[in-house]
């Protein structure tokens, strides 16, 4: 043990210079990561407001979460925002790599700068577009479907409990389509055409190319490419929350599981309850990232 400990302390003098330089980072990161993620796992076992000593109530918090029904359908809207988003964002994405890639020969920065461009746009100006195109008397979508109708078509697609999570789903898709192109061009670009000559010299569709080349090989960036697709899908917040005003919808059919977070934290005061929701959140995050994880790996 002496021996153990003698040999720890030589490595640390041998190293020191190295320890002192990273001190201040592993510093910050204990006081402003560490310690937080740390704390809010023992607040989700008390109850507090933000003010005295927390009062410990053991699971309390985890059993009132899941008999909360607001609870039980924002983890519904999260599910079907992320998978929706998910889906259309990255195959949109990967579509679009790939034309570019094989079909453009002259101007692909352009494209790339196109693409990229909504992910420069603030998601709550985002959402003002759409909330403006979708409005109910002014309108761009219902004046053009007025134009086929006899009278005004006035539909309110705002307050539709249908509705309001797939346009939730289309702000998500314009803003992160571009992201996600470029991380597919980058890959694209990594696979020697050689291999695809080969293919079209066996007489291999795009299809049987898509398959067999394009997806083995682009196997990293993918998954790259679904986990982050994955946790800024599960923790929506900001595309929710101005689309309906920070009220989540008629019937909170749009509130997601990072609002309603914030609404129990910061409007209601219950940090508690708050910190449960977060540890909940967390873990989905973390099961659908390693299902995720699994399932490339295993296609690939």
């Amino acid at each position: 043990m002496k021996q153990v400990a003698g040999s720890i302390s030589h490595r640390m003098k041998q190293n020191k210079m190295f320890y002192i330089s990273v001190a201040p980072f592993l510093i910050l990161f204990c006081m402003f990561s560490l310690f937080p993620i740390v704390a809010s796992f023992f607040l989700g076992f008390t109850k507090w407001n933000g003010v005295g000593v927390p009062e410990f109530v053991g699971i309390d918090n985890y059993t009132q979460l899941f008999n909360d029904p607001v609870f039980i359908k924002s983890i519904y809207n999260t599910i079907y925002i992320w998978f929706f988003s998910t889906i259309l964002t990255l195959g949109l994405a990967f579509i679009l790599a790939y034309l570019v890639n094989h079909y453009i020969h002259r101007a692909k920065g352009f494209f790339r700068v196109v693409f990229l461009f909504p992910l420069l746009v603030a998601p709550a100006l985002t959402a003002i577009m759409i909330s403006v195109i979708f409005s109910t008397n002014a309108g761009i979508v219902n004046s053009f479907i007025s134009l086929f109708t006899d009278g005004v078509f006035s539909y309110e697609w705002l307050r539709s409990q249908f509705w309001i999570k797939p346009l939730i789903v289309l702000i998500i898709i314009w803003r992160w389509t571009g992201y996600h192109f470029i991380l597919y061009i980058a890959g694209l670009q990594t696979i020697p055409s050689e291999l695809y000559d080969a293919a079209k010299i066996d007489g291999a569709n795009v299809i049987q190319t898509i398959k067999n080349i394009t997806l083995p090989l682009m196997a990293p960036i993918l998954l790259v490419s679904v986990i982050t697709a994955t946790v800024g899908g599960i923790q929506v917040f900001d595309e929710p929350y101005v689309l309906t005003q920070g009220t989540g919808g008629v019937n909170n059919s749009g509130i997601s599981m990072g609002m309603y977070l914030y609404q129990t934290g910061f409007e209601y005061f219950n940090f508690g309850l708050a910190a449960a929701q977060s540890y909940v959140l967390f873990m989905l995050i973390l099961l659908v990232t390693l299902v995720n994880a699994r399932f490339l790996r295993n296609r690939t």
